[in-house]
């Protein structure tokens, strides 16, 4: 007959396979969770990384769309002959060899081909210098010389010729690109001298004052004249008929005996100031997590 300790044997074996069998199935319940959690990280980073790279070639796509678009826009280049410029398109782009009537829509159209020509421009222009005349007197069509040349050194002439002795040059005269002081009191003594008037002094103000519309800045001028109450008001008249803006701020107006009108002026000229393309850096943030902790680390 057995003993006892012989008959617990078998049921401490079976409890020892049992529990050497659980482990292996911890074990691999274990393996497996970490192999889930593992997927499920690098899924998450992949599909972050994934979301971030969509965001910068969409930010990249924007970037040479608005490239293009300017391109296109000004007349720099002529229609690409797909949807988007090629590399070589770019590289055999040369504004100087494109005609502007070829390129209708685009800013340089505009001002080539439709401003050059406006008569309502050309009849407020200064009169023609001997430059922008034949020798019996007629225009000199620098228009169509700067579209038929193929020269770059000729063709930059002919355009600062066409600027010059078209419509196009009542622009400068009306808001010129710079500050130029000497040209505005130049500008102000032609008005004298059409007005009939003898100015005793003509000089600048030192009244800073600020331009309410962007890219344009002032040049405060001083005005004083004193004559008759007629030949006064031709002066202000003219003023005001001057294809150049000056607009009177302040003005104190005296009479005196026989007809004398004395009048000082505080007013405002104006100039444009230098345009140009303006480049842009767009910074593209992962999430609104990571941007938050830029801007704040800017601070």
């Amino acid at each position: 007959m057995p003993s006892k300790k012989d008959e617990k044997r078998p049921a401490i074996s079976k409890r020892l396979k049992i529990s050497k069998a659980q482990r292996t199935i911890l074990m691999i319940v274990l393996g497996a969770s970490l192999g889930l959690g593992i997927c499920l990280v690098l899924s998450i980073h992949f599909i972050k990384y994934i979301s971030f790279n969509s965001k910068v070639i969409s930010a990249k796509e924007k970037a040479i769309s608005n490239y293009e678009e300017t391109i296109e826009n000004v007349g720099i280049c002529a229609k690409p002959k797909g949807k988007h410029y090629t590399d070589e398109e770019l590289k055999k782009c040369n504004p100087n060899t494109l005609s502007s009537e070829n390129l209708p829509g685009t800013l340089r159209y505009k001002i080539m081909e439709e401003m050059a020509k406006n008569s309502d421009l050309e009849s407020v222009a200064r009169e023609s210098q001997s430059d922008c005349l034949t020798s019996s007197g007629a225009k000199v069509d620098y228009r169509k010389k700067y579209n038929e040349e193929t020269d770059e050194d000729r063709k930059a002439y002919y355009l600062d010729m066409v600027k010059m002795c078209s419509s196009l040059r009542v622009i400068p005269d009306a808001l010129p690109a710079k500050q130029n002081v000497e040209a505005l009191l130049a500008s102000l003594n032609q008005i004298f001298i059409i007005s009939d008037w003898d100015p005793e002094s003509l000089a600048p103000s030192e009244n800073d004052q600020e331009s309410l519309v962007e890219g344009v800045v002032s040049i405060p001028v001083t005005l004083s004249v004193e004559s008759n109450s007629k030949k006064t008001l031709t002066v202000l008249n003219n003023i005001e008929r001057s294809i150049r803006t000056f607009d009177i701020t302040s003005a104190t107006v005296e009479w005196s005996g026989q007809d004398k009108l004395s009048l000082q002026a505080n007013a405002i000229a104006y100039y444009l100031e230098q345009a140009g393309i303006k480049e842009t850096t767009e910074t593209v943030y992962a999430s609104k997590g990571a941007k938050k902790t830029s801007s704040g680390g800017s601070k």
